[in-house]
């Protein structure tokens, strides 16, 4: 039967939604760069963009996005978990944010 087959590994989209302090330009530039420069280093990590919103009035003070494209779940995870990542996160991330992230996963 066709549900005993192995289910063929799906892609996966991340989609980060950040609010970042006001004075923080420096700090986000510095974690879009280190964002942007995993691209490569990370087995199934396919795509990574990262930007500002325009749409400042339907963003409820949201300010910045992260979408970045995996090859399976278990690809998410590995970057999820990835030394460098943590490191942008813990470094760049985190102490400048105004509220915690918005994140969502899904196959495509």
């Amino acid at each position: 039967s066709s549900r005993r087959q192995k289910r063929r590994k799906m892609p996966i989209r991340h989609v980060v939604i950040f609010k970042f302090k006001p004075d923080a330009q420096e700090a986000i530039a510095s974690a879009k760069a280190a964002l942007l420069a995993l691209q490569g280093k990370i087995d199934g990590l396919t795509s990574m963009t990262f930007g500002e919103t325009f749409t400042t009035d339907r963003a409820n003070g949201y300010t910045h996005c992260l979408v970045s494209d995996h090859g399976s779940k278990e690809a998410l995870q590995a970057y999820a978990e990835h030394a460098d990542h943590q490191a942008i996160i813990t470094t760049h991330i985190r102490p400048n944010l105004e509220a915690p992230p918005m994140a969502l996963d899904f196959e495509y």
